[in-house]
């Protein structure tokens, strides 16, 4: 018996597909949806460009209330799922995050995809659904690598939930690198009100569960990927 031939566009490499799925979107009507969509195009406009180096294929919008993309470097999740959780002008958004080959041609932006990455992704994006989990959820990176990913996405979802709207902006302006001195120049606060705040919120906990993340999903890149 011959030896079955591989796709030509089959690949033994592996990627990271992200299916993300509005809340309650089909509840939206007339001119409320309308605005939700536009915004919607917004947010995967804004997502890919700042996401732009580490992007295979680029978000797209696929069936009106979903959007997914094709990352080379998962480490950038804790990122991503930061930015979603933050964007006041739409629904929530879950996440599924699965891991494996791309078997069809990979195109700029990601639609008319197939293979074990985008099946995984469903896998996740549908237990998230069925079991209401923000924050994301992963599948096909191996047992052990699932369940600690989906162990500090749970932990990192439940520490947001949390805080106040004050703590999260200080949350924003430190993950972007901005020192207590600057903070407090950017609100009109003392750096000791910064502080203050910065401990409530939980800073260095929080630090610590997306540098775990990074950590546990610093999988190599495919051959060819900067």
């Amino acid at each position: 018996m011959k030896p079955r031939r591989k796709s030509p566009f089959q690949s033994d490499e592996s990627y990271t597909a992200v299916i993300g799925d509005m809340l309650a979107s089909r509840t939206l009507q007339g001119r409320q949806r309308l605005r939700v969509q536009a915004e919607f195009n917004d947010f995967v406009a804004v997502m890919n460009q700042r996401y732009k180096a580490a992007l295979v294929s680029e978000f797209a919008i696929t069936l009106g209330d979903e959007f997914q993309c094709i990352l080379a470097d998962p480490t950038v999740l804790p990122d991503i799922i930061w930015d979603i959780s933050r964007v006041e002008q739409l629904p929530q958004l879950r996440l599924g995050i699965g891991f494996g080959r791309i078997d069809t041609l990979i195109p700029p932006q990601a639609i008319n995809l197939d293979g074990p990455a985008l099946h995984n992704a469903r896998t996740a994006i549908e237990k998230a659904k069925s079991e209401r989990l923000l924050g994301g959820v992963f599948y096909g990176f191996g047992d052990t690598i699932d369940t600690v990913a989906n162990g500090i996405a749970r932990l990192l979802r439940f520490h947001i939930s949390k805080r106040s709207e004050t703590q999260l902006r200080i949350l924003d302006f430190l993950r972007s690198g901005l020192t207590q001195i600057e903070i407090a120049k950017m609100i009109g606060r003392t750096p000791q009100a910064v502080n203050d705040h910065k401990n409530a919120a939980g800073w260095e906990a929080y630090e610590a569960g997306e540098q775990a993340l990074r950590q546990i999903l610093r999988i190599d890149k495919p051959a060819g990927v900067p």
